[in-house]
């Protein structure tokens, strides 16, 4: 398992950030993802998500995962 950290940002700013969650790889990641769509559901927001050295592992449109949740899912 890793840890990753989660930022939810508009531009260069950040609206809300969570680290340490613990993922056994990055393509995890896409269920917290749509957690976050849900909770966030505005246009421009983007996530951004890092691995422990601080490499963006995943960059997406946050309205974008919101629309793409039941191909995620299944």
């Amino acid at each position: 398992m890793s840890s990753y950290s989660f930022t939810l940002k508009q531009g260069d700013h950040v609206l809300h950030s969570i680290e340490n969650v613990m993922l056994p790889d990055p393509t995890e990641a896409w269920g917290f993802i749509q957690e976050l769509s849900s909770q966030f559901p505005s246009p421009g927001l983007r996530v951004v998500v890092k691995d422990e050295e601080d490499n963006v592992v995943i960059m997406a449109g946050l309205m974008g995962a919101y629309q793409m949740e039941p191909q995620i899912a299944a």
